[in-house]
């Protein structure tokens, strides 16, 4: 059974922009006060919006970490998700403030999400494994519908006929509609959703977060996804002529207007983009992303009338390998210069993908939902700064390299379970663990060994390159061809932090095991349907570090390491992972 731990109505307000609605929600939402402008009446319904299980942690002494993020509290519960205060700062680090205190409400009634990006934005991948499994509505969270006349979803003011509608948000986001041309035969809004996305679990994640964190009232997002499949940044931003900045505009005026009808404030907290295999090799891309920001920004601003800023979540491609100046470097490097605006989540080379090694089942798209969401409530909604685990500087002395790291959620671990790259091609950094280093005419240089020290990685060189200025690289260079995701000849590394974070994912399930075997099975048919690599097992009779190496099939797991307990049936915990892995990075020695 899934951990549950809340409430589930969702209000829907259905609103025909022009005519006459007295605006209504569905059972035990609260009563909206009627209002004249619409023709169509919401129908009811009922959202089952499941809960995790876990509790957050408080953060500990680093360099600059960010405090300790917190999980979402649940099930039994534990102290909670306020997510700590940092301690006093680590070796190398800078004077850690209190952070300021946590607010109780939301920033508005409904909280605007838009989702852009290319075909990972939209649960691409045209397999099964990309089939909606997010399907019973999140709490009061919103999506908008549209059941006018063909065709359906204008992006413009005044064109067609629209009836538009605030309904429960689940997955898919949309299903296609019938049109000609742009937007209903190219992949274009509308009918660009290809699967899963993002934004169910993330908006599941916020809800539960808020709630555990004695929240006042519900907190509902309400989320607009554009994204256009197989595009560059330059198609999909304001000066590209693509649908999918207008369409959010446009998105965003109507759920403004919805808003009001029901009696709420509405804002944009977050533009969600997950982009950048287009762009791999565009070394102009990072350079795009500051305009592309401050476009939405402005224009979002200007529409809605709210005083924040809207931010840029961002997560890095892990697919397609260009080295130094790869669209992923880019991106980390474009946070690094805007840490307000752009906040990078992270890379993606530790998760599950499908058989064409490019987009992730829909289990990989909740997780990265989640993740955004730990993200987006640590900046939006607790109003504290973030930083990924990013290298801040890179000494040498002789052999010996120290590079600084800002640590999340301290310690820094080697993850056990992930296969170290370079053990076959690119032998020189075999011991790197993900770390590549090189000197002189971009040649690369022998590591000996890489050892974590506090907050820093020292990395041994097999020789002393004497007066050469090195570079310091991790998870940029590949070992196979083609596209190589998720497996050991593609982009990766293992150093992660221990971030303890629990999303809205996490289940009960009674699970077969033998002792011995690395395989379990679901007690019931099709039990692991919500479960992918790199899960935690937590329970009575389940050892510590029980890990899932890869998901094979709705009914059929392999474990890291060979079952230690007793052979039988359990009932064990699960959750996706959440540590924070390091970014895909290029850094020269800076002394």
């Amino acid at each position: 059974m899934r951990v549950a731990c809340a409430r589930a109505a969702a209000a829907v307000v259905a609103c025909g922009l022009g005519s006459t609605l007295a605006c209504s929600p569905t059972p035990d939402a609260p009563s909206l006060a009627p209002v004249t402008i619409g023709t169509a009446a919401g129908s009811g319904g009922s959202a089952n919006g499941g809960a995790p299980a876990g509790a957050g942690t408080s953060g500990t002494s680093s360099g600059t970490s960010n405090g300790g993020n917190a999980g979402v509290a649940g099930g039994g519960g534990g102290s909670a998700a306020s997510g700590g205060s940092p301690a006093a700062a680590g070796a190398g680090g800078s004077e850690v403030h209190p952070e300021p205190e946590v607010p109780k409400t939301p920033p508005f009634g409904w909280v605007g999400i838009i989702g852009t990006g290319q075909s990972l934005a939209v649960g691409g991948g045209g397999t099964d494994q990309q089939h909606p499994i997010s399907t019973t509505a999140s709490y009061g969270n919103l999506k908008l519908a549209d059941s006018g006349p063909d065709p359906k979803y204008p992006i413009a003011p005044g064109e067609g006929t629209p009836q538009w509608s605030a309904v429960p948000l689940l997955e898919p986001i949309r299903r296609n509609v019938a049109g000609q041309g742009p937007g209903y035969t190219d992949w274009q809004y509308p009918n660009n959703i290809q699967g899963e996305t993002p934004h169910t679990s993330m908006a599941s994640t916020l809800s539960s977060l808020f709630k555990a964190r004695g929240g006042q009232g519900d907190y509902v997002t309400v989320h607009s996804v554009v994204g256009w499949a197989g595009r560059c940044l330059n198609q999909i931003n304001k000066q590209g002529g693509g649908r999918a900045f207008p369409a959010s505009l446009n998105e965003a005026r109507v759920w403004q207007q919805l808003a009001a009808a029901a009696g709420k404030t509405y804002g944009v907290g977050a533009v969600v983009l997950t982009h950048g295999e287009c762009d791999a090799s565009n070394q102009a891309y990072g350079s795009g992303l500051y305009p592309f920001w401050s476009d939405y920004n402005t224009d979002i601003k200007a529409l809605t009338g709210q005083a924040n800023d809207v931010v840029l979540l961002a997560s890095q491609q892990s697919a397609t390998a260009s080295g130094a100046t790869s669209s992923a470097v880019q991106l980390w490097k474009a946070s690094v210069e805007h840490p307000q605006q752009i906040l990078c989540v992270g890379p993606k080379y530790q998760y599950q993908y499908g058989p064409d090694r490019l987009h992730m089942p829909a289990t990989g798209y909740i997780r990265l939902g989640e993740k955004y969401a730990e993200v987006f409530d640590l900046v939006v909604n607790q109003k504290r700064s973030w930083k990924p685990l990013q290298p801040r500087k890179v000494s040498r002395s002789g052999a010996k390299i120290t590079v600084d790291f800002d640590v999340p959620n301290p310690p820094l671990v080697w993850d056990k379970h992930l296969q170290p790259p370079h053990q076959q091609a690119h032998v020189q950094w075999a011991a790197g663990k993900g770390f590549e280093v090189t000197g002189q005419n971009n040649a690369a240089l022998t590591i000996a060994s890489v050892a974590i020290e506090g907050s820093s990685v020292v990395i041994t060189l097999a020789a002393d390159p004497g007066a050469t200025q090195v570079v310091v690289g991790y998870a940029l260079t590949q070992d196979g061809a083609g596209t190589q995701s998720g497996t050991v000849q593609g982009l990766r590394g293992l150093l992660r932090d221990s971030d303890p974070f629990v999303g809205a994912d996490a289940e009960e399930l009674p699970i077969d095991v033998v002792q011995g075997s690395t395989t379990i099975k679901p007690a019931q048919a099709g039990g692991f349907l919500r479960r992918t690599a790199q899960d935690v097992l937590t329970g009575a009779g389940v050892a510590e570090d029980t890990i899932v190496l890869s998901r094979e099939s709705n009914d059929q797991l392999t474990l890291a390491t060979p079952w230690s307990s007793a052979s039988g049936r359990i009932s064990a915990s699960f959750h996706h992972e959440q540590a924070n892995y390091c970014v895909h990075f290029s850094m020269p020695q800076s002394d």
